[in-house]
């Protein structure tokens, strides 16, 4: 490999493992400010995700010029288009982690109805999935990707039987409607960072074999087949 295109190469792989660093720093602060309820530990996610989109533009930017410049074929373009694809991912994370804290804003003068488990557990199932598939792109090694499909799928499953308790809850009460319908908001976007962290190892599946496969369906139709 040409020794400058290698360089840029580890420098683009350094930006992404800050970016994964900033991205599980904004994720947690803004869980943990809807867990209390803390509109200043909401701002500090917020803030994190700020800087989670300015090197998301920094690691595309330097993708696009390494492209450009060196005109890369086979296994360096293919890690490249990854690491622009687990850029863009680890972005939409951080979109996540912002839009928790804007929730955060909202719920002024609001209290939690329930004991919160299952939320932090969605968040703790989408954190420990991304490091698998950060692992998969930056040590290139694919040897977790099953466990990382066994971790979407269990958010997945928390997912449905957190929003059918929330329904039970609204079938006896009418004044927590507002509360529980961000209960249900916030779970999603811990049930979609976990997709992410699919997409992610998809495209370091491509980076490292030209293979496309889909990830996770083996363990979505055991999930189906379960609720039959």
């Amino acid at each position: 490999m040409d020794p400058l295109l290698e360089s840029k190469i580890s420098e683009i792989r350094e930006n992404l493992a800050t970016l994964h660093s900033l991205v599980a720093t904004a994720f947690t602060k803004a869980m943990k400010s809807f867990e209390d309820l803390d509109t200043d530990l909401a701002n500090e996610a917020g803030t994190v995700s700020d800087r989670v989109t300015e090197l998301h533009q920094l690691v595309e930017d330097h993708v696009f010029d390494t492209v450009s410049k060196f005109q890369p074929t086979g296994i360096e373009l293919r890690r490249l288009i990854t690491y622009n694809n687990t850029s863009a991912s680890l972005h939409r994370v951080g979109q996540y982690a912002d839009k928790i804290a804007r929730i955060v804003e909202q719920c002024e003068d609001l209290d939690h109805f329930k004991e919160l488990e299952s939320l932090p557990y969605l968040g703790e199932l989408a954190l420990s999935a991304i490091d698998v598939s950060m692992r998969s792109v930056l040590d290139d090694d694919l040897s977790e990707i099953e466990e990382l499909e066994k971790l979407e799928a269990q958010s997945d499953r928390e997912a449905v039987d957190m929003f059918e308790e929330i329904a039970e809850y609204l079938s006896r009460r009418r004044d927590i409607c507002e509360l529980a319908m961000y209960y249900i908001i916030v779970g999603r976007y811990c049930e979609r960072a976990a997709d992410q962290a699919i997409r992610i190892a998809e495209s370091a599946i491509y980076g490292l074999t030209g293979e496309r496969r889909k990830l996770g369906l083996r363990y979505e139709e055991e999930s189906e087949s379960m609720l039959d």
